[in-house]
């Protein structure tokens, strides 16, 4: 069994362990007085209350709690020379202290970046790693901002809600922060969050994409798509697909701020595999 298979089978279980055991108790606890087992229903009730509450807690304190964060850890991008004007070209998410995750195709030679705080504070930022296979970029900063992402590694399942979450970086509004909600999709490409829904607003790239059943961040906004190959990118609201690429490409040592930056001088640019009728970013 290939080992992609063997972690999906684990993830199953583990997900629909708990409702089982939920309704194992409820048919136990409703059957024991009949079988003459009357001590049984106490503790029967009681892990009936445990995992109700567990299931609640997760689900309504938990999850929107951490997706508060990763809105939070969310900020705007800024580039130009090294003595500026910077200008706000796409988000930047932080996953940890002072490590930071936006799309590659937003980064130019001999640039310097920036993120931007509230109240025109700006954090420097160096460049740790840079993929433009995968489309993501990560640099490192002397200081942090409090709120960090979460990261989820493993992709959600088909059919479950994502929601993207960025700022409207480059207009009049980019003091605006915008939220859509998007369905996810199975996807041939394992770098890829592949989503369907309304397209985001233009100046979304590097919005965080949420979970919603865990809060927590998969991945960064790259690109959209229209849903006929004939036709063109689809307009902000209009239905199309939408790709994130996941935070899990990022390779390990990059994960913290200790990580090398010698990949980033050596990488290729090359083509993002989101395809030639894809608006890079939106």
């Amino acid at each position: 069994m290939r080992l992609s298979a063997a972690r999906r089978m684990a993830a199953d279980l583990k997900g629909g362990a708990a409702p089982l055991i939920l309704v194992t108790a409820g048919v136990f606890a409703g059957l024991a007085p009949v079988m003459g087992l009357d001590t049984w229903v106490s503790p029967a009730a009681a892990v009936i209350a445990v995992l109700s509450g567990a299931n609640v807690l997760r689900a309504d304190v938990l999850a929107p709690m951490r997706a508060r964060a990763v809105s939070r850890a969310v900020r705007p991008f800024l580039s130009g020379p090294e003595n500026g004007p910077f200008r706000s070209t796409a988000n930047a998410l932080q996953i940890g202290k002072g490590v930071w995750a936006t799309p590659a195709h937003v980064t130019h030679e001999l640039a310097a970046y920036r993120v931007k705080l509230p109240d025109g504070v700006t954090l420097e930022l160096s460049l740790a790693h840079l993929s433009a296979d995968h489309d993501i970029a990560v640099f490192h900063s002397s200081a942090d901002w409090p709120w960090v992402a979460k990261p989820q590694w493993d992709v959600p399942e088909p059919g479950d809600r994502a929601t993207l979450v960025g700022w409207l970086v480059g207009g009049a509004v980019s003091t605006v922060q915008a939220s859509l909600d998007l369905t996810v999709q199975e996807s041939q490409e394992p770098g890829l969050v592949t989503m369907l829904g309304p397209a985001p607003p233009p100046g979304s790239s590097g919005s965080a994409v949420i979970a919603a059943r865990t809060g927590r961040a998969v991945g960064i906004l790259t690109g959209v798509g229209a849903l006929d190959r004939q036709r063109d990118v689809p307009d902000a609201g209009s239905t199309g697909i939408v790709l994130g690429v996941r935070l899990a490409v990022i390779p390990d040592r990059f994960r913290s701020p200790a990580g090398s930056g010698a990949a980033a001088l050596s990488c290729c640019r090359r083509a993002s595999p989101a395809g030639a009728r894809f608006r890079r970013g939106s």
